[in-house]
């Protein structure tokens, strides 16, 4: 599994395609405005991650989505 931790993402379909992901303290925000930045993938963990732009997981087969405690 591909372990992507603390990055931003603002551009269109960023992570298009991808597979088994775990994706830790990521932001889906900014400038660029993209949309859909993790569609078409499968078996992806996201882990308080920060979703601010429209459609972030879109098509995702296997979903998994986690928060930590505040």
């Amino acid at each position: 599994m591909e372990i992507i931790q603390g990055k931003s993402f603002d551009e269109e379909r960023a992570l298009y395609g991808k597979q088994h992901l775990h994706l830790i303290d990521c932001a889906f925000t900014g400038e660029a405005d993209g949309e859909s930045a993790v569609k078409e993938c499968s078996d992806v963990i996201a882990e308080n991650c920060l979703c601010n732009l429209r459609y972030p997981f879109w098509h995702v087969h296997g979903l998994v989505l986690t928060s930590s405690p505040a």
